[in-house]
């Protein structure tokens, strides 16, 4: 991430300090608006809410990966060590993957497989060009529990919320942490990030947290909000794009200020457009996913959805392999 300047973090600190110093402000009409879904984003945005919803862990969901819309087949993982479920889920993909190349012949659908995959891809792609290229793109996408992160949340949501509002940040933000950490003070990366909101050890202490041996201010929910807040403040400030900052969030600001120098701060033609070894999958769905927990965890909240973990019915499982 980059480095804010000396001077511009100093003036953050005190800044921050400051608002620590007086009592709680009330958020501005537009920190409480929700932040936008585009609308060329809505579809995956509904991709990423029924994984949240209608899948559980041990599902996965066999999907092009440059089209959410197009899912082939939902698969069952059985019990066992996260080795095995991994070699299983690759087993599939190759399946579905040779399926579709060979389709790229033209001949018609010859088994099952075959059929489900004409089945789900649109009329007007059905051609040997767009089989090849799909064929290199299959993922396995797992479903996601999100209600251990919602029950973790309730001890510190309002605390977020309240250190956003001071900060006129939307309050959407709060939302994060569902993404980043389960809301779990003490989850750690393999790469070393660490709290609710993931920092790295370098961000935190350019925020002002000690982290060493002794002390480590990242697994300390307000004082790690506190700091992922300016650090959004300032990619926001750089960006101009709530959707461009809480991409950068993820995939890094010098990477999107990158992607920005090229294609400008629209967020759409940034994620279309921008391909690098490191703007994969994650990063191009980080904002959508974003949106979609968001969505899942306000209903969740006000009990309007009921999820595949709570016993429900799971829908949209019509064909496995």
């Amino acid at each position: 991430m980059k480095l804010l300047s000396k001077f511009r973090f100093v003036g953050l600190i005190l800044g921050a300090l400051t608002a620590t110093a007086v009592s709680a402000a009330e958020p501005s009409i537009e920190a409480m608006t929700p932040l936008p879904t585009p609308p060329e984003l809505a579809a995956d945005v509904r991709f990423w809410e029924t994984i949240f919803t209608k899948y559980s862990p041990d599902d996965c969901l066999f999907h092009d990966k440059e089209n959410l819309g197009i899912q082939y087949f939902v698969k069952r993982m059985p019990e066992g060590n996260v080795f095995r479920k991994a070699s299983l889920a690759k087993r599939y993909q190759a399946v579905i993957s040779q399926a579709i190349a060979g389709l790229a012949d033209g001949h018609a659908p010859r088994n099952a497989i075959e059929e489900r995959i004409v089945k789900v891809t649109p009329p007007n792609q059905r051609t040997p060009a767009y089989y090849r290229a799909a064929a290199t793109q299959v993922r396995c996408q797992r479903g996601v529990d999100l209600q251990p992160s919602l029950t973790r949340s309730k001890e510190h949501l309002g605390m977020v919320m309240r250190v956003l509002g001071q900060k006129q940040l939307p309050t959407d933000l709060a939302f994060l942490p569902h993404l980043e950490s389960g809301y779990n003070p003490y989850a750690r990366s393999r790469v070393g990030a660490k709290g609710i909101w993931q920092l790295m050890p370098s961000a935190a202490r350019l925020a002002g947290l000690s982290v060493n041996r002794f002390s480590d201010h990242r697994t300390h929910p307000q004082k790690s909000t506190t700091a992922a807040a300016m650090m959004l403040a300032d990619f926001y400030q750089q960006t101009g794009s709530w959707p461009l900052a809480i991409t950068a969030y993820n995939y890094g600001i010098n990477g999107t200020m990158r992607a920005i120098k090229m294609y400008g701060n629209d967020y759409m033609a940034v994620r279309e457009r921008h391909r690098t070894s490191l703007f994969g999958f994650a990063a191009r769905n980080y904002y959508p996913s974003f949106l979609a927990v968001r969505n899942v965890a306000s209903a969740m909240v006000k009990g309007q959805i009921v999820t595949a973990s709570s016993g429900s019915p799971v829908n949209g499982r019509e064909r496995s392999l």
